[in-house]
């Protein structure tokens, strides 16, 4: 929201190559600047078009199969949906700045756009900051993960963080609207000063609870985890090594072998993020940057099914059997399904069996 639209500006203002852009001097800085819109141009259409459908996967996956069950599964879930909501929104505002789409010409557009871009953002973070407390949770204070890491807790957790963005940044709708510009229609804040004013404050705002807590408590609690896994690991070692000593419970192990996707999820969000959010708060880089930044951080919101691939082999399994299903099944019904009283009663002998077939048969008995 915060972003200046500097596509949009060249174009509106009508500079020419010999003309310097904001935060740019000299012809290379405009030859480079060039060549990076162009870059992104083709990136996000990309970014949208290989997130999009993999969250909503990863999504069915950890909301429908056997792996709904945790509490992990339920923020994993939650993730990918509101990933996708920023991937879709962004996708929207990249159509308007590059490919001329009178987005912003449709009514309530901009103010409904940078709403649902914002939430989903927030949730975004937050969510991925809920999940490492929850496996912090467990490492540190296994008694109480029974108490406190469940199913039910997970869905309140998500759905308290979703009411309390809906209500923050509902001053979006109000502080934010359409400015025409010769033949381009920008968003941005209005120009009333109080108006303004508040935009502002809550923007800055924005900045504390997006952009430093989360990512303060993620590197925190995470380097926790990494020493704990460590140091778990170093004692596994040295009982196996040893005649004395017990190995940990089944349900620590499992906890311990969970913690891959964690880490995963959680670097790969502050690594490709860390950019943009410097770029927020402090605003020290040139053009050229802020752009790879943003490109790199929208970038993050579509790139987690792969680190669920490469750490989960839980979820691969579950993938795997959902893509067999896909492929051999398909829509079809189920050939074994229960027997109605309305239906008539129907005999299959064992000599009707064939054994060309790749399909068991069922075998129904039954008395007249």
């Amino acid at each position: 929201m915060d972003r200046q639209n500097f596509t949009t500006l060249y174009e509106a203002s009508g500079m020419n190559d010999t003309q310097e852009m904001p935060g740019l001097s000299g012809p290379s800085a405009l030859e480079h600047f060039k060549a990076i819109q162009d870059f992104v141009k083709v990136v996000s259409p990309i970014t949208f078009c290989l997130g999009y459908p993999l969250n909503w996967l990863v999504f069915y996956i950890f909301s429908r199969s056997k792996l709904k069950t945790t509490s992990s599964s339920r923020y994993i879930a939650a993730i990918a949906f509101v990933d996708n909501v920023v991937i879709f929104t962004y996708f929207m505002i990249h159509l308007s700045d590059y490919y001329n789409v009178p987005v912003y010409n449709i009514y309530g557009a901009c103010q409904f756009l940078n709403y649902f871009n914002c939430i989903g953002i927030f949730l975004s973070i937050w969510y991925v900051t809920a999940l490492v407390i929850d496996k912090f949770i467990g490492l540190y204070w296994p008694v109480k993960r029974s108490e406190y890491c469940t199913e039910f807790r997970a869905k309140c957790v998500t759905v308290l963080f979703a009411i309390f963005s809906i209500v923050m940044y509902h001053y979006l709708l109000w502080t934010v609207g359409n400015k025409v510009n010769g033949h381009t229609t920008l968003c941005m804040p209005y120009h009333a000063p109080s108006l303004m004013e508040t935009w502002s404050f809550l923007n800055h705002v924005d900045y504390v609870i997006v952009a430093i807590i989360p990512y303060l408590t993620i590197v925190i609690l995470l380097g926790l985890i990494i020493v704990k896994l460590c140091t778990y690991k170093s004692n596994v070692r040295q009982v196996r090594g040893s005649l004395r000593g017990r190995l940990p419970s089944v349900n620590t192990e499992q906890e311990f072998k969970t913690m891959p996707l964690v880490i995963a999820v959680a670097v790969t969000t502050i690594a490709l993020g860390l950019l943009f959010n410097i770029y927020r708060i402090f605003r020290i880089m040139d053009q050229n940057t802020h752009t790879v930044a943003l490109c790199f951080y929208q970038i993050s919101f579509a790139c987690k099914f792969f680190s669920y691939v490469m750490t989960s082999e839980s979820f691969r399994d579950h993938l795997t059997m959902l893509c067999r299903q896909c492929i051999y099944h398909g829509p079809r019904i189920p050939l074994c399904r229960g027997h109605s009283e309305s239906e008539p009663t129907t005999f299959i002998s064992v000599n009707q069996q064939t054994h060309s077939s790749t399909e068991d048969h069922c075998i129904i008995e039954g008395t007249v």
